[in-house]
């Protein structure tokens, strides 16, 4: 039997996790936001960084789009993340 990784659904405020596994999050989860001061692009292939979940939040998220006021209609996840040194 072959090992199977566990998909990861989820970010926990406190936790490290690789830039792989941001990377995850960004790409399959639709309703996530990543906030990172430290980094620009999270790469899969990147398996060395590591990075702190500072903070998890679920917010309704108000901005400008294109001029107009966006009015969300749905809360989204925000994590705040910072790059292990």
């Amino acid at each position: 039997m072959g090992y199977m990784e566990k998909e990861l659904n989820d970010l926990e405020k406190g936790t490290i996790y690789t830039t792989e596994e941001i990377a995850s999050i960004v790409y399959h989860k639709s309703n996530a936001t990543v906030l990172c001061e430290d980094t620009s692009f999270f790469r899969k292939e990147d398996t060395s960084s590591r990075y702190l979940v500072m903070n998890r939040i679920e917010s309704f998220i108000h901005r400008n789009d294109g001029g107009s006021y966006f009015i969300p209609s749905s809360k989204q996840l925000v994590y705040i993340v910072k790059k292990c040194m």
